[in-house]
């Protein structure tokens, strides 16, 4: 070993790198160690943090008997005071402590009964309003856009918290974030060959107290190849609170320019979607754009909003976030989305704002839909004519109606991990193969692999061994004596036919001749699944005026009864 080598070996050993850490006002940054316990055959270290009153800092430094509280502290308990013998007070500490000091996280131990664990104090978890992803170790905080962050990761030995998460907490509650660190480091060469002499060390500040040992190893404790180590014990350090937060703190929101129309000379025109700048019914800001001006965006804004469904909810007039934001669109022209220019400004945060500013087009002639003119202007209620807003309508109107009348579901309920095949259907943007494939997919979902094919047999007297959900439908129309569903079952076929050649399997010959029948080359995957679409709500419709909304219904304990509700 070289003397660059000794001298690496001895600052090593000395601590100096953490004794220079526990004596500045710095904390490990993007991650902090709320606990933390690491091991290797050259050192041991542990990590813990709690949140200490500010004026109990001055005595917690001075006390130089080691931690103010361990991994295993933190639980309520009862104090018990005495004199001369006598009980005088009982206290109830609902962190087992007197000082008022604060655990972040706790190690739970249940006697061997049950696996210990480490839990985040609940107090921090509901301020952040945390959600425990129990799958990923983690847990997740998220923002005004429904955005998720990594707030805490966690394993069996460490609890890693975003630090300027926890700086925001102490700062609210006004408490100075405390930290604690035990470290052994082991050397092989003798104290001697490090030429140092055997130590014993204290450091006290006013925010910070350790202290270090550097000793030969004893023999009790020898470890093969080891002959001298530096032992950190008990060292702490506090860290102040900034000011409390005020919400005026907030930078200023910033409000972009959409384009609202065209000058004479053909150039575009913007202007803010600040709420508070633009016109209204009630004489504000007279010489400004109404706040009901029209903005509108190409289709594929919506497509973010689609591909997410477990965050994002696109409906008929309307996207929404969770319960985090909700936004009044007109999405029924299948060519263009239009929003008022206001409600961009009250209901988007900027980033939102941000993202459907890169899909803004002139209104070059666009109009509002006539539904939501009616909606918006006419106070009236009016149906949706693009056809997927018109199928989820009516989809989930018969599913209701037939299940009130019969007791039974025609279609089954999807499950919560497929209920995306039905709230993110919809009329691809543009002529897309992949979004074809993943849509046609969605309407064979719902309209056949749906299919109650159970309950359905039951109501059924013919049935051949082999038989499917769509034959068992036929039966069950044509033993109860409906008319005219022979069409809306030739479309169940073509539609199974369709997914199985387009995007379930490999495509080949078949696939390119039934596509040609479809006529979609000709006409674009958006037309015609928008055909498959309209399709799907006449066979709905003919459910729900057949099954339904007849004035007699059938007797589903007596197949092939007659019935008054025939097509």
């Amino acid at each position: 070993m070289n003397q660059t080598e000794i001298k690496q070996e001895v600052e090593w050993l000395r601590h100096v790198d953490l004794i220079d850490f526990m004596q500045s006002d710095t904390l490990p940054s993007p991650w902090f160690p709320a606990f933390k316990s690491t091991k290797s055959p050259r050192e041991e270290t542990r990590w813990f943090s709690a949140i200490a009153p500010v004026s109990q800092i001055p005595a917690l430094v001075s006390n130089s008997h080691g931690w103010d509280i361990g991994p295993s502290d933190g639980s309520p308990s009862v104090w018990t005071h005495y004199e001369e013998g006598r009980v005088v007070e009982r206290r109830y500490c609902p962190y087992g402590n007197e000082e008022g000091i604060e655990p972040i996280v706790l190690y739970r131990s249940f006697h061997r009964m049950r696996p210990d664990w480490l839990e985040l104090a609940q107090e921090f978890r509901l301020f952040h309003n945390l959600f425990h992803d129990v799958r990923q170790n983690q847990y997740l905080k998220f923002d005004s856009n429904g955005d998720e962050l990594v707030a805490v990761q966690y394993g069996d030995s460490y609890v890693e918290i975003l630090t300027d998460l926890l700086r925001q907490f102490c700062d609210v509650k006004q408490m100075a974030l405390a930290l604690y660190l035990e470290s052994f480091r082991y050397s092989k060469r003798t104290l001697t060959e490090l030429g140092l002499e055997e130590q014993r060390n204290e450091w006290r500040g006013d925010r910070y107290n350790l202290s270090l040992a550097i000793v030969p190893e004893e023999r009790i404790f020898r470890r093969t190849g080891i002959e001298s180590r530096g032992l950190m014990i008990g060292a702490k350090k506090y860290i102040l609170p900034g000011p409390m937060p005020a919400e005026e703190d907030k930078e200023p929101e910033s409000f972009q320019e959409f384009i609202i129309g065209e000058d004479a000379k053909g150039r575009s025109v913007s202007h803010s979607c600040d709420p508070d700048v633009l016109a209204d019914y009630f004489g504000k800001n007279p010489d400004a754009p109404h706040y009901l001006t029209p903005v509108f965006f190409r289709p594929e804004v919506l497509g973010k909003y689609y591909h997410d469904p477990y965050k994002y909810s696109v409906e008929d007039g309307y996207v929404r976030c969770g319960g985090l934001w909700g936004l009044r669109i007109d999405n029924d022209n299948p060519d263009y989305v239009m929003v008022f220019l206001g409600d961009l400004g009250r209901d988007l945060s900027e980033k939102e704002r941000n993202y459907w500013l890169n899909f803004n087009i002139p209104p070059q002639g666009r109009r509002m839909s006539k539904t939501t003119f009616r909606r918006s202007f006419m106070a009236e209620f009016a149906d949706p004519s693009r056809p997927d807003h018109t199928f989820k309508h009516a989809y989930r109107r018969f599913r209701d109606k037939y299940r009130a009348k019969y007791g039974w579901d025609l279609f089954l309920p999807l499950h919560g991990d497929d209920e995306h095949f039905l709230t993110a259907l919809h009329l691809p943007a543009k002529d897309s193969q992949a979004d074809f494939d993943a849509q046609l997919l969605a309407l064979t979902k719902v309209l056949i692999d749906c299919l109650n094919e159970r309950e359905i047999a039951k109501h059924v007297q013919n049935l051949d061994r082999g038989d499917k959900g769509i034959t068992k439908l036929e039966k069950f129309l044509s033993e109860h004596t409906f008319e005219g569903f022979e069409e809306h079952i030739k479309f169940l076929r073509v539609l199974q036919d369709l997914r199985s050649r387009a995007a379930a399997h490999r495509k080949g010959s078949q696939y390119d001749k039934l596509v040609s029948e479809l006529g979609l080359k000709d006409e674009g995957q958006k037309i015609v699944f928008g055909k498959l679409l309209i399709a799907g709500c006449r066979f709905i419709e003919y459910l729900l005026a057949n099954l339904c909304n007849g004035q007699a219904s059938y007797d589903p304990k007596k197949p092939g009864s007659d019935t008054s509700g025939k097509g």
